[in-house]
Order: structure tokens, then sequence, then C-alpha cells
């Protein structure tokens, strides 16, 4: 595949909204990872903090599930950290953009 079919895909997939959702679970996963070899918490340790299974912390990191903020937030306090939500202005806001639906 040739850069520019690349490049037009990658843009093509920006304009779903599954695409920042899925975006935003690799980040946080990938975050909790970090923390975690940091922190030299194992996966069972993790569980066992939040009263899960290892499976699930699993499935966690792998991005297999659909947690909700309150899962991130007792995800992120077992490895001494939390989380911070934010806006952020897309590339193509302007800021007397009007409110356009997604899709």
């Amino acid at each position: 595949m040739s850069e520019k079919s690349f490049s037009a895909l990658f843009e093509a997939a920006e304009r779903h909204d599954e695409y920042w959702t899925e975006r935003a679970i690799a980040e946080f996963t990938e975050d909790l990872s970090r923390w975690m070899e940091t922190r030299k918490i194992s996966q069972a340790e993790l569980a066992a903090a939040i009263g899960v299974s290892p499976a699930y912390i699993s499935k966690v990191l792998k991005g297999n599930v659909n947690f909700t903020l309150a899962t991130m937030t007792k995800l992120a306090r077992a490895v001494g950290a939390t989380v911070h939500v934010r806006l952020s202005p897309t590339a193509e806001a302007g800021t007397d953009q009007k409110i356009a639906a997604s899709g």
C-alpha cells in the first residue's frame, strides 16, 4: 500500500467516533501498563487491588473492554495515578465552529 493511500485511509478513519474511542482506550491502557511496570505491579496484584479477576485486567490491557470512567479511575488510583479527561480542539475546529454531527 502506498503512503498516499495509507494517509487517505487514516484521514477517513479519523472522521469516525470509533477511531477516537479506540485511540483513547489505547492511550489509557499504554499509560496503565507503563505505570504498572514502573511500580512493579503485576496483573494479579492490580486485579486484587480493585476487586476483579486477573483475566479482566488482561482484557483491559489488551483494549478488549469498554470500561467506564469509574473503572479507569479505580485502575489509575491502584497504580498511584489519577485520570485527567480534557477536551482538545480537532484539527478542523475553528474557534467559531458550530457543533457538528459525527459518524
